[in-house]
């Protein structure tokens, strides 16, 4: 499932007990923060797969991906020389927000006081480019003020959070629902219209992470997942994929890597 350059950026999600927020529109005094109703945490479910919200403070677009049972890895058949790890079978029994494109450069900007890709190779710079060259740190980072901010706001309950996606949590909506090699089928013909990656950006002389959702969205609407920039997840890898119910490795449960 995995076919991306070596650029790093970040994908917010949205989810109970784990995920973000953004920069309130306004201001407001703290009378006003104190006597604002902040929404029920069941307010924030969606209904639907693929279901699209915005009501946050940088009108980050994030999509619905429910809960429910797959198999997580890629078969024997689709093994690569990156991609040895046997299937697993994993339960995620929340659903949650992901960010239907990866953080872009207007939206990093707007919550963090840096721009990492400033100079470096392989990029450009406009609104609707992927934040690249970010730290795991500085994601989660982004994510902890993209929090704070909505709550103070008054959009986000203190049982919702913006985080990085687990392992799990990525690759369901990755998949949204299918069981085949990509999410558009086993036809690797058609790559090129759901993902930037070597044959249409490298040797096209276009070795950049291209702004985000120009290329066909997956079955739940979320796009540029199988291709364009590397994206963070927030375990530390393990040689063998995590499997079982919600599955989310923490450092003192590293087995490899």
């Amino acid at each position: 499932m995995r076919l991306r350059h070596t650029l790093k950026a970040a994908r917010s999600l949205v989810c109970i007990m784990a995920a973000a927020g953004c920069l309130p529109t306004t201001e407001s005094n703290a009378d006003e923060r104190h006597n604002f109703k902040k929404p029920a945490a069941d307010s924030m479910r969606g209904k639907v797969p693929g279901e699209m919200r915005d009501d946050n403070g940088v009108k980050m677009k994030v999509v619905w991906c429910p809960p429910g049972d797959f198999k997580m890895g890629s078969p024997e058949s689709d093994k690569g020389p990156f991609n040895r790890q046997d299937q697993v079978d994993v339960a995620l029994t929340e659903g949650f927000w992901l960010g239907k494109y990866e953080v872009t450069q207007s939206e990093w900007k707007q919550v963090m006081p840096t721009e990492p890709w400033k100079g470096q190779r392989f990029t450009k710079e406009g609104a609707d480019y992927p934040a690249t060259f970010v730290s795991w740190d500085d994601s989660m980072q982004f994510c902890r003020k993209l929090t704070e901010r909505e709550r103070q706001g008054g959009r986000l309950s203190d049982d919702w959070e913006f985080t990085l996606p687990t392992e799990a949590r990525w690759e369901r909506a990755c998949r949204a629902g299918t069981e085949t090699k990509f999410s558009f089928g086993y036809d690797d013909a058609k790559l090129g219209d759901y993902a930037w990656y070597v044959d249409n950006a490298q040797k096209a002389g276009e070795s950049y992470a291209h702004p985000v959702g120009q290329k066909k969205a997956n079955p739940w609407g979320l796009c540029d997942m199988h291709g364009n920039v590397n994206e963070w997840c927030r375990e530390v890898y393990t040689e063998a994929l995590p499997s079982g119910r919600d599955p989310d490795v923490q450092p003192d449960e590293k087995t490899g890597g």
